[in-house]
């Protein structure tokens, strides 16, 4: 196909998709997600608002919350619409009736088997055994990275309390902003035992300097949050649904924009719908569903 063909292809594939006007007077959708540290989430998340403005009709705003917590508490008390979540916001709304699980990332097998979270301590350390840690728990200082990281606190806070031991027990929590401090932590004795991904813990291995170091626990692959959608909002789910799914073909870059700002999204070339078992593994370990529910209620 020569090029003047291919850009008239492109041009009415283009002019195919409806643009709906936007209505004056509407109030805003909210569009929404969590602040980190090494990516500029609301610039992410711009290309993604204003293509679904100019197919909803609807100005989409984005906005940018503090913490993963604070998007759960503004899912809860319906302030937004639609959310970029991670794996620990989404556990803990998911059971909200008024919530839908839009769209998920489709990883590559690679990228979601190295989505995985580490429990860490020093060999000669005080934490060198689960048993120790769950034993002296009053006497360690736990380092994780931000409130409400999936796999740089949550995963882990989750196997521990199936085993009885809450995070509150621990003589003190610090967190360090990045997996790459909380690892640090542990290394130069500033922490007793870490949280944090299992990316930085195997590029420490390949470097050859793990021995200082024990791996307590590894968890399992760790899906990725989902975008998720408000009922009653002011963006219907279902047509939010229906566009997430076409958005590889109509909006590749707003896509490829959204991906580029979450690690655990990489490789992923479209949305897909959302499974519940790779998320019902991550509470597995607890006797009940009831227990596991429980526990992720007081993480939140």
């Amino acid at each position: 196909m020569g090029f003047c063909l291919r850009l008239l292809v492109c041009v009415v594939l283009l002019a195919a998709v409806p643009v709906v006007p936007v209505r004056a007077g509407e109030p805003a959708a909210v569009l929404a997600t969590y602040a980190y540290t090494r990516y500029d989430r609301a610039a992410a998340l711009q290309p993604l608002a204003e293509h679904l403005q100019r197919r909803l009709g609807r100005t989409v705003e984005v906005r940018v919350l503090e913490s993963p917590r604070a998007l759960a508490a503004a899912l809860r008390d319906g302030t937004v619409d639609a959310a970029v979540t991670n794996t620990f916001v989404y556990l803990g709304v998911r059971d909200l009736p008024s919530l839908r699980a839009a769209a998920v990332f489709d990883v590559p097998a690679a990228t979601l088997d190295a989505y995985r979270g580490v429990l860490l301590a020093r060999r000669d350390g005080p934490a060198g055994t689960l048993a120790a840690v769950q034993a002296d728990a009053a006497r360690l200082r736990y380092a994780q990275v931000i409130p409400g990281s999936t796999s740089g606190g949550l995963v882990q806070d989750l196997f521990l309390a199936g085993r009885g031991l809450s995070a509150a027990q621990f003589a003190s929590i610090r967190q360090t902003g990045t997996h790459e401090a909380a690892l640090a932590a542990v290394v130069d004795g500033h922490a007793d035992l870490a949280a944090l991904a299992d990316a930085p813990w195997q590029s420490r291995r390949r470097e050859g300097k793990a021995g200082d170091l024990v791996e307590l626990w590894r968890s399992p692959p760790i899906p990725p949050g989902p975008l998720v959608c408000r009922d009653g909002g002011r963006i219907d789910c279902a047509r939010l649904a229906s566009l997430l799914a076409s958005l590889h073909d109509d909006a590749p870059a707003a896509l490829a924009a959204v991906v580029a700002a979450w690690s655990e999204a990489a490789g992923a070339a479209r949305l897909i719908p959302v499974e519940a078992a790779p998320y019902d593994a991550l509470t597995a370990g607890f006797a009940d569903a009831a227990a596991g529910r429980a526990a992720l209620d007081k993480l939140l």
